[in-house]
C-alpha cells in the first residue's frame, strides 16, 4: 500500500527518535488505521527493535523479543533473556552512547503474555533509561487499554510519556489522494470505510464503485465480508451477542430500552455490550445539542465500515453464503443514496472542524418537537464557536441541487435553539450544487455559507 498522509505525525516522529534523550511515546487508535505501517515509516533509517506482540505465552514472548533484537541489531542469532527486566537491561546498554528505537506493537498482548509488564517498564523509565538514548515506543488498537492501563491516573506509567499520538481516519482529502478517484465516489469510500487507510486501498479508481463494493463485501472470499467480525472476535468474547446489538442499531433501535428488549437483554446486560462497543470506537451516545437529560439519549453506529457492513450486508449473510449476492446487489442501489446521509454529516461536521477561524468548541446535531409546528424536527448539524455564535447545517448528498427552500426550512428550525436575537450562521452542503437564485442569496448575506463537493475536497 503506497503511503500516504500522515505528515504532521511524521514530523513530530523525527523530532523524537533525533533527540539526545530518552523518549517514551505511546501510539494507539483502532485496529486497522495505519499504526504499524506509521511507527514502520516513521523508524526508516534509524536503528530499530520492532516487536509485533501476540496472544500468546510469556515464553514465547520473550523468544521472540531475543529475535527481534538480533535482527534489529544485526547481531546473529542474539541471546536468550529469561525475564523482561533481563532484556530491558540489555537494550538500556545498547542504548548508552547511540540512539536505539524499541517499538513493542500491540502492547495490551503484551502485557496480557507477561503480566508483570508494567511494573518491569516502570521501574526501568523511572531508574534506567533516562541514563540512555532509547526511544520507546509502545502501540496498541485496544484504545480502552492504552487510554485507562497505559496514559490513565491510575496506570503504574502515568506521567512517565515524552509524546503520545492517537492515530485517527484519514481525512476526506487524505482518502481522495489514496484512492485517486472521482470527488464524488472519493465521498461514497469514506463513508463505507470510516476513512481506515487499508479499507480504502482496497478500492480501485478503475473499476466502477458498485462492483467493487460487491467485489469486497458480498462474495464470501471478499476482503471486507468477514472484517468486522474477524475485528470483534479479536476484541471481545462472545462477540454474536454483539454482532445482535449492532444489528438492531442499524435498523434504527436506537434507544437503551429498545436495544434490551428487542436484544432479549436485561437493561444491565444491554449497558455493558453498548459501554465495550463505545471503548472500542464503534459505537457512540448522543444527545441533541444542548440537551441535558440523559433519557433522550440515542445509541448510533459511529465507525464508518461497521455502520455499511451492519446495514447492507450482515442481513443477508445467508443470500450471499449461497452466491446469490446479485440480489443483494440491487437491493444497495435502492438503499445506497439513504444510507449515504448520515455519513455525509459526519464529512460536513469534520469541514467545519477543520476550519480553525471558525473556533468551535461543541458540534453536533438536533432533533426535537417544533411547539408551533407540532412536528418532529431535525437539523443536521448545530455547533457553538468560541464567541458564542451558532452555526446550522444541512445536508444535502442527492442529485437536485439545493434551493432557497432549503435555507428558509434551515433557518426557521435554528429558532427552536437560538434565543431571542441570538445571531446564528447557516452552512449549506450540497453534492449537487446550488440554485442561482440561491448562489446570489448567499452572496447577499455574508450569515449564509454554501459549500460544494468541490470545496469540501480542498485541503486547508
Amino acid at each position: 500500500m503506497r503511503f500516504v498522509g500522515r505528515e504532521s505525525e511524521l514530523k513530530e516522529f523525527h523530532e523524537i527518535f533525533t533527540s539526545s534523550r530518552f523518549e517514551f511515546v505511546v501510539v494507539y487508535g483502532r485496529r486497522r488505521i495505519g499504526k504499524t505501517t506509521l511507527i514502520s515509516k516513521a523508524c526508516e533509517g534509524h536503528r530499530t527493535i520492532f516487536h509485533l506482540a501476540a496472544k500468546t505465552t510469556g515464553t514465547k514472548t520473550l523468544s521472540d523479543l531475543s529475535t527481534a533484537a538480533a535482527a534489529g541489531l544485526d547481531e546473529g542469532f542474539g541471546i536468550g533473556f529469561p525475564t523482561l527486566e533481563v532484556f530491558l537491561e540489555y537494550i538500556a546498554e545498547k542504548a548508552k552512547e547511540e540512539p536505539l528505537i524499541l517499538v513493542i506493537d500491540e502492547f495490551p498482548f503484551f502485557c496480557a503474555s507477561i503480566p508483570e509488564a508494567m511494573g518491569v517498564f516502570q521501574r526501568c523509565i523511572d531508574l534506567r533509561f533516562p541514563k540512555t538514548r532509547l526511544k520507546l515506543v509502545l502501540s496498541g488498537s485496544s484504545v480502552s487499554f492504552m487510554e485507562h492501563q497505559v496514559l490513565g491516573d491510575k496506570s503504574p506509567l502515568y506521567g512517565r510519556r515524552t509524546a503520545q499520538f492517537k492515530i485517527l481516519p484519514f481525512s476526506l482529502q487524505e482518502t481522495k489522494e489514496l484512492y485517486g478517484g472521482s470527488d464524488i465516489d472519493t465521498v461514497r469510500v469514506q463513508a463505507i470505510t470510516g476513512g481506515v487507510p487499508l479499507y480504502v486501498s482496497y478500492f480501485s479508481p478503475k473499476k466502477n464503485l458498485e462492483e467493487e463494493v460487491a467485489r469486497l463485501f458480498f462474495h464470501v472470499n471478499g476482503l471486507l465480508y468477514n472484517e468486522p467480525m474477524n475485528i470483534l472476535n479479536m476484541e471481545v468474547n462472545q462477540p454474536q451477542m454483539y454482532f445482535t446489538v449492532l444489528e438492531l442499531m442499524a435498523r434504527g433501535v436506537n434507544k437503551h430500552i429498545e436495544i434490551s428488549d428487542k436484544s432479549g437483554l436485561s437493561p444491565t446486560q444491554a449497558s455493558y455490550y453498548l459501554s465495550t462497543l463505545r471503548e472500542l470506537g464503534l459505537v457512540a451516545d448522543i444527545l441533541p445539542f444542548g440537551e441535558k437529560n440523559k433519557k433522550r439519549t440515542l445509541w448510533v453506529i459511529k465507525d464508518g465500515l461497521f455502520l455499511f457492513y451492519f446495514k447492507h450486508v450482515y442481513p443477508y449473510r445467508a443470500l450471499i453464503e449461497r452466491g446469490r449476492n446479485d440480489g443483494v446487489t440491487v437491493q444497495l442501489k435502492k438503499s445506497f443514496s439513504t444510507h449515504m446521509g448520515k455519513p455525509f454529516e459526519e464529512i460536513c461536521k469534520e469541514y467545519l472542524l477543520i476550519h480553525p477561524e471558525l473556533m468551535i468548541i461543541e458540534i453536533g446535531s438536533w432533533w426535537g418537537s417544533d411547539p408551533r409546528s407540532k412536528q418532529e424536527e431535525e437539523i443536521d448539524i448545530v455547533a457553538r464557536t468560541a464567541d458564542g455564535e451558532l452555526i446550522f447545517g444541512e445536508c444535502k448528498f442527492t442529485n437536485a441541487q439545493v434551493c432557497s427552500r432549503e435555507l428558509h426550512e434551515l433557518m426557521r428550525k435554528s429558532e427552536n435553539i437560538r434565543k431571542g436575537n441570538q445571531s446564528g450562521r447557516y452552512y449549506l452542503f450540497s453534492k449537487s450544487g446550488f440554485t442561482k437564485e440561491l448562489i446570489q442569496r448567499s452572496k447577499e448575506r455574508e450569515e449564509v455559507v454554501l459549500v460544494s463537493l468541490n470545496d469540501l475536497m480542498k485541503r486547508i
